[in-house]
């Protein structure tokens, strides 16, 4: 009898630790996970004609049409390309804001190191 209560409560402690498991992936992974997402969904269902983005793939360009599930890209002059709603990143920082320094910014460059040339004779390792 003793062995049947002993084995009941191995398999209700292994039952609560797999659910407590569960519980920290859900809350450290897919949910966080399923957050970002929604994000960025509603980012893009943001973006309008004449908004700058840059692709995942690196392109930067500006929206000249939009369709239901592509955007048409100007990268340059006449020059339109149709990509992925999703294939859209981010829209680049306004080139006129200024950046933010950090404090290694303000430090004054480092003098590089002078070298002096040696003498053959004066190396010892060389024969």
């Amino acid at each position: 009898m003793f062995t049947l209560l002993a084995a009941g409560a191995s398999g209700a402690s292994t039952l609560i630790f797999i659910v407590l498991l569960l519980a920290i992936f859900y809350f450290f992974m897919i949910r966080p996970q399923q957050k970002q997402q929604k994000q960025m969904e509603e980012f893009r269902n943001s973006l309008s004609k004449g908004d700058k983005v840059t692709t995942v793939g690196g392109i930067h360009g500006k929206i000249v049409g939009i369709k239901e599930n592509t955007f048409q890209i100007e990268i340059a002059r006449d020059i339109v390309i149709e990509v992925e709603k999703t294939a859209i990143n981010y829209r680049p920082a306004a080139s006129g804001a200024k950046k933010a320094q950090s404090k290694d910014d303000d430090r004054k460059p480092e003098e590089p190191e002078t070298t002096v040339p040696m003498d053959d004779d004066s190396n010892p390792n060389i024969d």
